[in-house]
């Protein structure tokens, strides 16, 4: 029992730090770009996880039928049309849960490659990487497609080591199982292709049991074959093209910005350096842990778009390298001091200057993700002094708007919102609501916006931080709206938010 304790340590802060404040900015739909995305006749995504995320939901009717709360599928159905945050949790819980079991998984590999210091120092380093336990809170494909890419990539080491034809099997059907969650995962492929080099039958297997997976779980792409095409072509477009601003290329940006602060720098040059010593001692077995990064982030890297969770699947060949590293170099230190005995407490000693960026960036964004958002404020304080309904009109972009939930499937939204016109023959709303953000601090605020703001009343300040603050960097591209560092002055998740109410109105209210 005592031997497994560090492990079973791990692995429940590796949870903690991945479930806490997962339902953060419920109901609101677009607090996390590309939620809203989870439906299975959309190609930009294969469809394994939409259909994960599914089976969640029956398996939550079902229990909900068992309590009496829908008597019909229809009637489900028709709930979570309108009150969504069933959908989102069930994915947001799915992510987190194969965010958890892949630093399980990263431990199997790196004790099979290595040994088992090296597989707790890469569990430990996984477990409290910065960017990986952010993205674990999001109900999109990135972290359930890095589970799958790791458990197809601990077949293929598998498969090295033993030959057999069930590790072979496993193997091409999980890398058919991540490709069909996220397209660019069958570039796990890659290193099996390495291993089996030699043995063309065993190659062609993998690759006919991966197309067969790939097939069997996003069906639709071959239902509607011009349009999945179309669809990688547009992929394909975006990537290379950017998005939003223009950041530079993607092996740039991501070397920079999301792996500086997504694991912190101290692992990310602990990581790259752990690699290239791991190739010049031991070139087999460092090819094989190199070979994925590195074409992973050569494709991923080679356009404009640069999301930070693009480089995701990368973050856990980082923490096992870097967990090389730090093993041989406190093994390598014990021997200069002449205390080989010491190695153990050097080691963990080690390792925790190396993940302690990483750790305190988990912790403020933890934090922070606790606390209600901004745009979930705003819309308490407007259902609270508008019980009735208003209509709104709101400056900004359409991810810093107010989410109101809607009565039924058929009955609208007391409220009626809309993006602030500027002709001046449109009416004035009852509320006009103007939100401004670190995250784009030079969007532009129309001159008959601030006139209108000029003659109404400012009635509610939803501040979530200091449009002075120094050192914020954001995932820029991404309109998510906490940043990758920079904490100090973030007060809470969303952009600041000014509630201006109709003179005759805001006198009404005040009365």
């Amino acid at each position: 029992m005592r031997k497994h304790a560090p492990l079973a340590v791990i692995l429940v802060v590796a949870a903690i730090v991945r479930y806490w404040a997962l339902a953060f900015c419920l109901p609101g739909q677009l607090c996390r770009p590309d939620e809203e995305a989870v439906a299975p006749y959309f190609f930009d995504w294969p469809t394994l996880f939409m259909y994960a995320t599914a089976l969640g939901l029956a398996l939550y009717f079902n229990y909900g039928r068992f309590l009496g709360r829908f008597p019909t599928e229809l009637s489900f159905l028709e709930r979570i049309v309108t009150h969504t945050t069933p959908v989102y949790l069930t994915a947001r819980i799915l992510s987190a849960t194969f965010g958890t079991l892949s630093v399980l998984i990263l431990y199997r590999v790196a004790r099979r490659l290595f040994d088992e210091t090296t597989a707790l120092v890469a569990m430990l380093f996984f477990a409290l990487a910065f960017l990986h336990a952010r993205d674990s809170h999001f109900g999109v494909t990135d972290v359930p497609a890095t589970f799958i890419i790791l458990v197809a990539f601990l077949f293929i080491v598998r498969l090295r080591d033993s030959g057999r034809v069930s590790d072979l099997v496993i193997g091409g059907i999980t890398a058919g199982l991540a490709a069909s969650t996220k397209y660019n995962a069958a570039l796990i492929a890659v290193p099996a292709i390495w291993v089996l080099r030699s043995r063309w039958k065993s190659m062609l297997l993998f690759g006919a049991l991966m197309i067969l997976a790939f097939a069997a779980t996003s069906p639709y792409c071959l239902i509607d074959f011009p349009q999945f095409t179309a669809s990688l072509k547009s992929i394909s477009a975006h990537l290379s093209g950017g998005h939003g601003a223009m950041l530079g290329r993607g092996w740039i940006v991501h070397l920079t910005s999301s792996l500086r602060f997504g694991i912190g720098l101290p692992m990310l040059l602990a990581g790259i350096a752990g690699m290239v010593w791991l190739f010049w001692i031991d070139p087999p077995r460092g090819a094989l842990v190199a070979i994925f990064p590195i074409a992973y982030y050569v494709v991923v890297g080679s356009g404009y778009t640069v999301f930070s969770r693009y480089i995701l699947p990368v973050v856990p060949w980082l923490c096992l390298t870097a967990a090389f590293l730090v093993v041989e170099a406190a093994r390598a230190l014990a021997l200069a001091i002449g205390r080989p005995q010491r190695r153990g407490v050097l080691t963990w000693g080690i390792a925790i200057l190396v993940v302690a960026p990483s750790a305190a960036s988990i912790i403020q964004f933890d934090r922070l993700l606790a606390i209600p958002d901004a745009r979930v404020v705003a819309a308490d304080w407007v259902r609270e002094h508008f019980p009735k309904g208003a209509t709104i009109a709101e400056v900004g972009r359409r991810s810093t708007g107010l989410f109101f939930v809607r009565e039924s499937n058929t009955v609208p939204s007391r409220y009626i919102t809309m993006p602030f016109n500027d002709d001046e023959n449109v009416g004035r709303p009852d509320v006009l609501i103007i939100a401004v953000s670190l995250f784009d601090p030079a969007a532009p605020i129309s001159e008959r916006a601030r006139a209108m703001a000029s003659e109404y009343v400012p009635m509610f300040v939803a501040d979530a931080h200091s449009m002075t603050a120094r050192g914020v960097v954001y995932d820029w591209q991404d309109e998510f709206y906490l940043p990758l560092r920079g904490f100090r002055d973030i007060w809470r998740p969303g952009p600041n938010l000014t509630v201006y109410v109709r003179p005759d109105l805001a006198r009404r209210s005040s009365n």
